[in-house]
C-alpha cells in the first residue's frame, strides 16, 4: 500500500511549527502519515531586502511572501514535493523568484513549475518514497504574461518564469463582431488571421488577448479553451514523467470558473485538460486556485482529479508591513458615488473588507456553500492502483493572531456536513462520497 496525501494552496507569511493547538496537529499528522505529501506553495519565500527583490508591478493582487527559512515550515508539517506555477511566483520578481528556488533547494524540497527557461519550468520534478518515486507536473493558466517563462534563442537566453498556460477564447461570428467593434471603440490594436483574432493595447503587442472563430455547427457565445501548443508540450512533459517514475501528479494553478455555474465549479477547459492529461499517463490531476474553497472530484479511468482540495493554509493578511498598494483596492463609494481606492495611510485590512464585492463572480472569494477544506490520501496497492480516497475534512482556525488561517482537522457533524457538501459538488462527475468515521471515503474500482 503506497499513500499518497494532497493539499491545495499554502498562503500564510508566518512561522507554524510553534503551533500547540490539537486541530492543527491532528492535520498535520495526516500530512506526515503518508508516503509522500504534495502541496503547492502559492508565492515566494524570500528576505524583502536581499538583492534585486522587489514587488512586481503586476502581482496576482496581493503580493504573497513568506519569510526566510519558511521551507523549513513546510518540512516540519510532511511536505516533500511542491507545484510553484501561479499568479504569485513572481510577486516579488526574479530577485524573489532565485531566493524561493533557494530555500526550497536547501530545505530538500523538490519543485516543478518554475524555471530558468521554459523547458525547465515545464521539466517534471521527482521525489524517492521508499520503493515508489513520484514526479510532478506543474502549471498554470491563470499567470501575468509578463511572468511566463521563455526558451531562448540567438543572442537571447532564456528568460525565468513560470509554466503558463495559455488561453484561448473560441467564439461565435456575432461575439467576434463585437470584439471588432470594441476593439475600435477603445482605440485598441486588432490582427486577423483566418479565424484568430489577436486584441492589445496600443503598445502592448506582446500583451495579447485571443479569439478564435469557431465554425462548429450550433455553437454559440463564448468558451475558454486552453493553447493547444501548451497542452501538447504539458502532455509530453506527463509522458517523460511516467518513463522515470511510479506515480505522476499533475497540478494546475487556475482561476477560472464555469460561467453557468459559479466559482465552485470548474470551466470545461480544466475538465477536458484533466481528463486528458490522465490519458497521457498522469496518475492523480489537481486544480486549485479558485478559492472558491472546494470543488469537486472526479474519478476518471480510476484516477482521481481534484478540481480543487480548497487553500489548507490561507492567512493572506499575516505579512508584516505589506506593500501600499496591497490596499489600493478599486471601488465605487456608496457615499460619493465615485469611484475610489482606499489606502494604507487611511485604512487597514478591516477597512478593506468594506468596499464593494465583484459583481463576476458573485459575491467574489470564499463563496461556496460550505467554507472549508480538504486533505484527500489516495491509497495504491503494490500494483500501483488506486484502490480508495480518504478523506480529511477541515476549515480554518480563528482566534488569536498565531491560529488565524491554520486548518484545523474536524470530527463529527462539522465534518459530516463539510464531507456531505463535497458529495453535492462531486455529484455531477458520478462520484459517490460515503462519510465513515469523521472522514470521507471513496471506494475505486480499478479500470478493467
Amino acid at each position: 500500500m503506497f499513500k499518497l496525501a494532497i493539499s491545495g494552496g499554502i498562503i500564510i507569511g508566518k512561522r507554524f511549527s510553534v503551533c500547540r493547538d490539537e486541530r492543527f496537529l491532528a492535520l498535520v499528522e495526516v500530512l506526515r502519515s503518508a508516503d509522500a505529501t504534495f502541496g503547492h506553495l502559492e508565492g515566494t519565500i524570500c528576505d524583502p531586502h536581499a538583492p534585486e527583490v522587489y514587488p512586481a508591478a503586476e502581482a496576482g493582487w496581493t503580493w504573497i511572501r513568506m519569510p526566510p527559512r519558511f521551507a523549513e515550515e513546510l518540512v516540519w508539517a510532511g511536505y516533500n514535493i511542491l507545484s510553484h506555477a501561479s499568479n504569485h511566483c513572481l510577486d516579488y520578481m526574479y530577485g524573489g523568484l532565485y531566493e524561493t528556488w533557494k530555500a526550497l533547494q536547501e530545505a530538500g524540497l523538490p519543485y516543478a513549475g518554475t524555471g530558468r527557461n521554459l523547458r525547465e519550468a515545464r521539466r517534471p520534478a521527482y521525489f524517492d518514497a521508499g520503493n515508489r518515486r513520484v514526479a510532478l507536473v506543474s502549471s498554470s493558466s491563470s499567470t501575468t504574461d509578463w511572468a511566463r517563462a521563455a526558451d531562448g534563442k540567438g543572442d537571447d537566453g532564456g528568460r525565468p518564469g513560470a509554466n503558463q498556460i495559455r488561453m484561448i477564447y473560441r467564439v461565435d461570428e456575432q461575439t467576434a463582431q463585437t470584439v471588432r467593434d470594441l476593439a475600435v471603440k477603445m482605440g485598441w490594436w486588432l490582427t486577423e488571421v483566418d479565424d484568430d483574432l489577436m486584441l492589445n493595447p496600443p503598445g502592448l503587442h506582446n500583451t495579447v488577448f485571443r479569439f478564435t472563430v469557431s465554425r462548429e455547427p450550433g455553437f454559440s457565445g463564448v468558451s475558454a479553451m486552453a493553447d493547444p501548443a501548451d497542452v501538447a508540450a504539458n502532455l509530453a512533459s506527463i509522458r517523460e514523467a511516467k518513463q522515470r517514475a511510479d506515480f505522476v501528479v499533475f497540478h494546475i494553478h487556475n482561476h477560472e470558473w464555469d460561467p453557468a455555474a459559479g466559482l465552485s465549479h470548474p470551466p470545461e477547459f480544466i475538465r477536458r485538460l484533466a481528463r486528458d492529461c490522465i490519458d497521457a499517463g498522469a496518475d492523480v490531476f489537481v486544480a486549485e486556485g479558485a478559492h472558491a474553497l472546494l470543488r469537486g472530484i472526479e474519478i476518471y479511468r480510476g484516477k482521481p482529479i481534484f478540481y480543487d482540495p480548497g487553500d489548507l493554509f490561507k492567512d493572506g493578511n499575516s505579512k508584516i508591513r505589506p506593500l501600499s498598494e496591497y490596499y489600493w483596492m478599486r471601488g465605487r463609494s456608496e457615499e460619493t458615488d465615485k469611484w475610489h481606492v482606499i489606502t494604507v495611510e487611511a485604512a487597514g485590512f478591516a477597512e478593506k473588507q468594506k468596499l464593494p464585492v465583484p459583481v463576476h463572480p458573485p459575491g467574489g472569494y470564499n463563496t461556496g456553500k460550505v467554507l472549508a477544506v480538504i486533505v484527500p490520501v489516495c491509497e495504491f496497492d503494490d500494483e500501483g492502483r488506486l484502490r480508495q480516497i480518504r478523506i480529511h475534512p477541515a476549515t480554518h482556525l480563528s482566534g488569536t493572531f498565531g491560529l488565524r488561517g491554520l486548518p484545523g482537522l474536524e470530527s463529527g457533524e462539522e465534518a459530516r456536513k463539510i464531507i456531505d457538501y463535497l458529495g453535492e459538488l462531486s455529484e455531477p462527475f458520478g462520484t459517490r462520497i460515503e462519510f465513515d468515521n469523521g472522514t470521507g471515503l471513496i471506494r475505486v474500482e480499478p479500470e478493467a
